[in-house]
């Protein structure tokens, strides 16, 4: 069977569009390699494989044993396996030599192979990950991941945008390498964005803690240290910036924080003169925030106001027109300063 043929035939199988005979030779065949063989997942990315390299493939030339249970001519058999085998050590070759340049002293010794997506559409798309977590990529971004994630950690490697739901495991710590920067979590919901121009890049966090560091910042800072002792902590509505040119770490807060408590457990954001203490400590708990702010110089401040439609920042900016006060977010804490109440 010449290539042109075996192409159509293998094209057929993987759309499902082949007859029964047709079906029972590539299953025999199949089912006949002695040495296990891992498929990419689709079989779109399958018949791109084969298709691609099947002259070069052709060509050469690998020694096998006998195919056993085969009653199809066994040149074509032969020819199967070599595609088979060769495109997949082709596929995966590529994939792990292609791979985004990371500080060496963080890449575990042991290179998995590697799966390569990239978002070439104008939609985010999921990636299932071995451990069930779940990647949403942006339009235009990369991600690189193993197969199956070895024992000690799960290392993934992204370039642009990408959201994470993390599968929780104490025991494998889940890392994400983007440029300089490596964000490490156990369990959680984050979001990763990389400028590609001035290679600053975003990590914020969702649900969870994560721990943001980066192992140029211990190089400069201290060359012997943990590069994660001298990285942030960050807990829900925080993010940090790694400014590039700077080399150093911003943490704040995100754009627009998300309340963090269950309906039910929603404080009552409408006020009629109740103690700017009281307050605080809703909008402390609705958002999961540190207010800081001089409690004796504030100790007489009384409030009358619906803030319920409000998000955050609005609700800080009517505040402090009442009380003649500001605010500023330091270090992902909200400082709030003014002259108090008479």
């Amino acid at each position: 069977m010449d290539s042109a043929k075996y192409q159509e035939l293998l094209a057929k199988y993987l759309n499902g569009d082949c007859s029964e005979e047709e079906r029972e030779l590539i299953d025999q065949w199949y089912a006949s390699l002695d040495t296990e063989v891992e498929l990419p997942a689709t079989a779109e990315a399958k018949k791109q494989l084969l298709a691609r390299n099947w002259q070069g493939l052709a060509n050469r030339t690998l020694k096998t044993k006998p195919v056993r249970r085969i009653d199809f001519r066994p040149y074509w058999a032969v020819a199967a396996v070599v595609a088979v085998l060769l495109g997949i050590g082709w596929y995966f070759l590529v994939a792990s030599t292609d791979r985004v340049a990371t500080p060496s002293n963080v890449i575990s010794a042991v290179k998995p192979l590697l799966i390569e997506k990239i978002n070439t559409t104008s939609k985010p798309e999921r990636v299932i990950l071995s451990d069930r977590s779940v990647v949403t990529l942006e339009p235009g971004s990369k991600i690189r991941y193993p197969a199956t994630f070895a024992a000690r950690n799960r290392e993934v490697t992204l370039t642009g945008e990408a959201f994470f739901e993390v599968e929780k495991n104490p025991n494998q710590p889940f890392l994400v390498y983007s440029n300089d920067l490596i964000t490490k979590v156990l369990g959680t919901s984050f979001r990763i964005k990389a400028n590609l121009a001035n290679r600053n890049i975003t990590v914020s966090v969702r649900t969870g803690r994560v721990s943001v560091y980066s192992p140029v910042l211990t190089t400069a800072a201290k060359p012997k240290s943990d590069p994660e002792t001298i990285g942030v902590v960050l807990t829900p509505n925080q993010q940090v910036t790694y400014l590039n040119q700077e080399h150093r770490l911003v943490k704040t807060l995100v754009e627009k924080p998300a309340i963090l408590v269950q309906k039910a457990e929603l404080p009552a954001f409408t006020f009629q003169n109740t103690r700017i203490s009281v307050l605080m400590t809703a909008i402390e708990k609705t958002y999961g925030v540190d207010i800081v702010y001089d409690e004796e110089v504030m100790s007489k401040c009384f409030i009358t106001t619906s803030l319920e439609q409000e998000d955050l920042y609005d609700k800080l900016n009517i505040i402090c027109k009442l009380l003649g006060a500001s605010y500023k977010v330091i270090d992902a804490q909200i400082v709030i300063s003014g002259p108090g109440c008479p």
